[in-house]
């Protein structure tokens, strides 16, 4: 969202405080990869779609995945920090080529997971689902950052934080997609109480909030109010956060995405 947003009339501080973000979060990323339970309980994650245990060469293979995505996480990482110097001096040029280098390498690792995750649909479905996915959160979590920066810097123009509705609008819909694509392939006979009750949350949360949150902002932004619009894009993202949660148990559980 940094890299495909409106940053001429956004403040420089606003991303070097986002590059300090992803410079922890990476960090964060490192270290988990490097914990050998994780490598272990991602290679034991590993199942054939019959529920059989994996072989040898899968327990490999997922083991190496994990290996990579720690690379990407790391080099996310050496980006991020020199990123926030540029942006603490004022170097908007060197700090949009972070921006650019961080927005490849998040998105080469979320289709890199993406193309290893084994499950019963084709990959083109789990990236379309896992993009879809980042876009929801990444428009909402940007947007409410965006909108307690007017705290700061009032005078800024709407104009970047306008460009999230239609954006945040855009994904929902994409995940309403996704979901049904989802919904068709999996059947509705596997949905009992409980996965009613997940994917309830799911559709609730991660599709129908994100699109009244579009309408509400635009709407709010009218009137130049930013702080009720940040509160809106605040109470919003709490609940993607358990859409999204709910969509990865019912991944787990049906080995499709949703």
């Amino acid at each position: 969202m940094w890299l495909v947003m409106p940053r001429r009339d956004v403040a420089d501080g606003f991303f070097r405080i986002q590059m300090l973000v992803a410079l922890g979060l990476s960090v964060l990323l490192v270290l988990l990869f490097q914990s050998s339970a994780f490598r272990t309980g991602a290679a034991s994650a590993v199942r054939d779609l019959t529920g059989a245990a994996a072989s040898d060469l899968e327990f490999q293979n997922a083991t190496k995945a994990v290996a990579w995505l720690q690379k990407l996480a790391f080099a996310a990482a050496v980006t991020a920090y020199p990123g926030h110097i540029f942006w603490k001096l004022g170097r908007r040029g060197p700090g949009t080529l972070c921006i650019w280098l961080l927005g490849l390498f998040s998105l080469g690792a979320l289709l890199f997971q993406s193309s290893q995750v084994m499950r019963k649909v084709p990959v083109w479905h789990q990236m379309l689902a896992d993009i879809s996915s980042a876009a929801v959160l990444g428009a909402t979590l940007t947007g409410m950052l965006l909108g307690h920066w007017y705290l700061t810097t009032p005078t800024m123009s709407l104009r970047p934080l306008k460009w999230f509705c239609p954006v945040l609008g855009i994904a929902a819909v994409a995940r309403c997609l996704v979901t049904c694509l989802s919904l068709s392939v999996a059947g509705w006979e596997s949905v009992d109480l409980v996965r009613g009750l997940w994917l309830g949350l799911r559709l609730f949360g991660g599709i129908l909030v994100p699109a009244a949150t579009a309408i509400l902002v635009h709407r709010i932004l009218l009137y130049r109010n930013t702080q009720s619009a940040t509160g809106v894009l605040f109470a919003a993202l709490i609940l993607v956060f358990m859409g999204e949660m709910a969509a990865s148990l019912l991944e787990q559980d049906l080995a499709v995405p949703f």
